[in-house]
């Protein structure tokens, strides 16, 4: 049977889908692993599937990851600004990657037009 542009596209997500089902707990190892596929965590994988120093941990991974949608997005933000992380620099920001999606309005206003403009001339900002 040949290949067809949609299994060749779909198929590693089933798969994807299928393997973030199998865990409970998702440390560092495991969130970089998963890599794009990481966008399968369900809000409840993020809230309770992630302690939240292994959640800090894995921001560098997780912030590489497109296609969060706005739940996603928010709820690793809120539960990492909850843990104590602290945007202090632009290097903080940037490190967000794909989740500075996930910043409230009221946190963007929070933070100093110096911290921003730091992010923003940063390679590893998403733009």
């Amino acid at each position: 049977v040949p290949l067809t542009f949609f299994s060749v596209c779909v198929g590693p997500f089933q798969v994807a889908s299928s393997l973030v089902r199998k865990f409970e707990h998702f440390p560092p190892a495991i969130l970089r692993a998963l890599g794009q596929a990481a966008v399968e965590l369900s809000i409840s994988d993020i809230e309770n599937g992630i302690s939240d120093k292994d959640l800090e941990a894995s921001i560098p991974a997780l912030g590489e990851v497109r296609g969060w949608n706005a739940e996603q997005s928010s709820t690793i933000i809120n539960k990492l600004l909850r843990s104590g992380y602290q945007i202090l620099d632009g290097q903080s920001l940037a490190k967000l990657g794909s989740l500075v999606a996930g910043l409230n309005s009221s946190t963007l206003r929070s933070l100093s037009p110096e911290v921003i403009l730091e992010a923003i001339k940063l390679p590893e900002f998403v733009q």
